[in-house]
């Protein structure tokens, strides 16, 4: 298998396994704070977990004299996972991973920037068009509590692209250590912000581990994998998978359907994020 396919393969996986999370949030259906506290603990339960038995050195090494990028990319992912379950709690589902899977266009952009990868005009022309479909979802939200949710999303978006650039740039070293420190700095954060995790039932609490043990961690492990084998911007390309199958498994379980507005924002930024795949990887090829 080339290092193309295998790039492919782990982000496909990876989005696959994280399209749950949506559903998931839902059917704990408790205060984002309570879903923050145990998604954070759990996660990183597991995976210290997974680091005592297969890397125990470099967990003991990290966390003993823990390094600035350490720190600093565990606080990116923590923002994001904050502001995801947030947006979720404010707005539907549909327009909240419609915007966070803007992350590509942010991921391009960021790499351009940071890593001196060259900027095509498709991407650019792609940005201008995913801006005016998240402007649709925006301008239309039938509720102002839901320009809270959309910001939110927007905010994870930029921090799911900073986190991929520095996977491609540190070749996914240290990942299980950052979502491991992540998952305490959530934790601690909304234990502070009024999360009260005892007060939930046993069904919730299932749900949430089902999400923070197995569902985050395997995830992130596979797309983080992912940017050392292809170009971030692609691997966040393949992440749009989510727009599809994560309303589509709250509907199918919940039935909550996408209002016509994040049909016709999302429709708009899906077909121009797909457009823009399929020139950028024939554009490779020639």
């Amino acid at each position: 298998m080339t290092d193309k396919n295998k790039g492919l393969l782990f982000a496909f996986i990876g989005i696959m396994i994280l399209s749950f999370d949506s559903l998931l949030v839902r059917l704990a259906a408790t205060d984002p704070w309570n879903v923050l506290f145990w998604r954070g603990l759990f996660q990183a339960l597991s995976l210290i977990m997974f680091q005592l038995i297969f890397n125990r050195k470099q967990l003991l090494m990290a966390f003993i004299k823990p390094s600035a990028m350490l720190i600093c990319v565990s606080i990116i992912f923590a923002a994001s996972t904050i502001c995801f379950v947030e947006s979720l709690h404010y707005t539907q589902v549909a327009s909240t991973i419609v915007i966070v899977n803007t992350a590509p266009l942010f991921t391009a952009i960021l790499g351009s920037i940071l890593l001196k990868e060259k900027l095509h005009k498709a991407t650019i022309f792609a940005i201008c068009i995913a801006t005016a479909g998240i402007w649709i979802i925006f301008f239309f939200a039938p509720s102002s509590g839901q320009w809270v949710g959309n910001l939110f999303a927007i905010v994870t978006a930029l921090s799911t692209a900073i986190y991929l650039i520095v996977m491609r740039k540190t070749k996914g070293e240290q990942i299980a250590n950052y979502l491991i420190l992540a998952g305490l700095i959530v934790a601690s954060f909304s234990y502070f912000r009024g999360a009260q995790p005892l007060s939930i039932s046993f069904t919730q609490i299932s749900y949430l581990f089902l999400l923070g043990f197995i569902v985050i961690p395997a995830a992130y492990m596979f797309i983080s994998k992912s940017p050392i084998y292809i170009p971030a911007a692609q691997t966040s390309l393949i992440l749009l998978a989510e727009i599809l199958f994560g309303p589509l498994y709250v509907y199918i379980i919940l039935h909550e359907q996408a209002s016509f507005n994040d049909i016709i924002g999302g429709g708009l930024i899906l077909l121009t994020l797909g457009i823009y795949s399929i020139y950028m990887l024939k554009n490779e090829q020639s």
